[in-house]
């Protein structure tokens, strides 16, 4: 699918996403010699489905994620609580992926936020604002019997840290977004995705460092 066939009519998508429960990545794995989260994917198997969801909600950094679905004409909200707050618009039919055999996006939004990042001044690390550009991306895993019984997404929130210039770009896009009763929303997400793709994500230093940090999450499917 290109990117920008993201407004084709789609297919039922009644409960393909309603609400995800999240185990953060890192502290199951370490990427390194701890690549499978083998305590994670005991625990899956030895709770049923409402205990395992509340072994997980008592985790230091648990995510849930609510789909609210067409909120507008082709547009859906993802609304977080948890380790990440707030919610992300995006182009509905993405969802039409979720009935797919491959590793495949099923959800990216994207929005700016007012984000803290440290950097070494030389006397120590100290923390300054920068203006980020989050985006969420919902995908099929590889291997989708990892956590079998428990139907699962992989979760992830990538952040670029704006300069000045990027700054220009991306703004005027995201501000015309930010009217979730806009009729022509998503087109106006499609100017947002243009920008990111063609635009900030062209440029000589994006091709080099594409993004400055992520986070990642196991999404568990709720009933």
């Amino acid at each position: 699918m290109g990117i920008f066939d993201i407004f084709k009519v789609k297919n039922n998508l009644d409960g393909i996403l309603d609400t995800l429960y999240c185990a953060n990545r890192n502290e199951w794995t370490d990427g390194y010699k701890n690549k499978n989260p083998t305590e994670l994917i005991k625990k899956s198997k030895s709770l049923k489905d409402q205990k395992f969801f509340e072994y997980l909600k008592k985790r230091p950094r648990y995510l849930e994620i609510t789909n609210h679905l067409e909120i507008s004409d082709g547009v859906s909200k993802i609304e977080c609580k948890g380790d990440v707050k707030g919610y992300f618009i995006y182009p509905t039919y993405y969802l039409d992926n979720a009935n797919s055999k491959e590793n495949d996006l099923i959800v990216q939004g994207m929005r700016l936020i007012k984000d803290k990042v440290s950097y070494d001044d030389k006397k120590g690390y100290k923390f300054q604002e920068t203006n980020t550009l989050e985006i969420i991306n919902i995908e099929i895993p590889d291997n989708k019997k990892m956590f079998k019984p428990q139907d699962y997404y992989f979760v992830g929130f990538q952040y670029i840290d704006l300069d000045n210039d990027e700054y220009k770009l991306i703004k005027p896009l995201y501000s015309k977004i930010k009217n979730l009763k806009k009729d022509n929303l998503k087109e106006c997400i499609i100017e947002l995705y243009k920008g990111y793709h063609f635009g900030l994500g062209e440029t000589e230093k994006r091709k080099a460092y594409p993004i400055n940090r992520y986070n990642s999450f196991f999404g568990f499917k709720g009933e």
